[in-house]
């Protein structure tokens, strides 16, 4: 156990002791908050505002404004918060790759520690990271929303979205350090992390909504995962502002808004349960796992 926690503060600290890997590993985070706040933010309320002008009639249009907004806030932070479950966990697992282009994973092996230890250590410490960041962003973005006039979560929402966090980033790393084992470069990793935190953003349906995408598009996205730990974390983070929003319509407007915002997604011919997202996410990491299990004894004899 001594081991396992020296490793796993060692990957630690050496992933936040380099400042470059921590900055890319927010860069996708940041591509998505200034879309937000530039484009998609408007537009976003925007098409709500006009939503509840078409089937709400005579309202307020000031607070349907200002409930407009708060909507699309929490709506943006869920998206947020998955997006760090990714970029940040595979920014962490990038200690593996370094390791191995540098030679130091070799000498670990040949060290007194099991594999299966050296391997859990990179997990651990990409898990500690990711919820690290992912509740630092959530107190910073929820001081904005407040400070903007917007309502804060319940405590019993707060702890949904906690759970949800260690849910994403558990699962998330499992499958970077998945990827980590078919990548020996630093480079090469530096590259495919490039492209993960490019395309996350529309994997999440965040940069644009569900609704928007072509059919084909939006059925290939409901079976990757990102796209459920999205929906899991919109869902608990947008639940009181969908309230105060369509509060008065009828209740088709709303459930159909969800829909198209990704908040719900729908499998088939019925809207997937929040039980069924979350083994769909148990499923996809334990199935990374056993890939895992089984790729690295077929490295047992070539990594040592």
């Amino acid at each position: 156990m001594k081991k396992f926690a020296n490793l796993t503060k060692r990957n630690c600290l050496v992933f936040l002791r380099d400042r470059a890997a921590v900055f890319f590993s927010l860069l996708a985070m940041l591509i998505v908050l200034m879309l937000m706040g530039v484009f998609l933010g408007n537009m976003n309320e925007e098409n709500v505002i006009e939503l509840l002008e078409q089937y709400g009639g005579m309202r307020d249009v000031g607070l349907d404004r200002e409930h407009a907004r708060e909507l699309v806030q929490y709506w943006t932070l869920a998206g947020i918060l998955v997006v760090n479950a990714v970029t940040v966990t595979l920014s962490v697992i990038g200690s593996r790759v370094a390791d191995i282009s540098e030679g130091k994973l070799a000498s670990f092996y040949c060290a007194p520690v099991s594999r299966s230890v050296i391997a859990l250590s990179y997990v651990a410490s990409a898990v500690v990271i990711g919820i690290f960041m992912c509740v630092l962003t959530l107190g910073v973005a929820l001081c904005y929303i407040t400070a903007t006039g917007g309502t804060i979560l319940g405590a019993e929402a707060l702890g949904k979205i906690f759970l949800l966090i260690i849910l994403n980033v558990c699962i998330f790393s499992i499958i970077m350090y998945l990827l980590a084992l078919f990548v020996r470069s630093s480079s090469a990793w530096s590259g495919l992390a490039t492209v993960v935190g490019t395309l996350v953003g529309f994997v999440g349906a965040i940069y644009l909504p569900m609704g928007f995408l072509p059919e084909g598009v939006a059925t290939v996205l409901k079976y990757i995962p990102i796209l459920h730990g999205a929906s899991l974390m919109r869902e608990v983070c947008c639940e009181e502002a969908l309230k105060k929003t369509f509060s008065g319509l009828p209740g088709q407007v709303m459930s159909e808004y969800k829909e198209y915002m990704g908040i719900k997604v729908k499998m088939g011919e019925a809207l997937a349960s929040s039980s069924f997202q979350v083994l769909f996410l148990a499923g996809c990491a334990i199935l990374a796992f056993i890939i895992i299990i089984i790729v690295q004894k077929q490295k047992s004899v070539s990594d040592c």
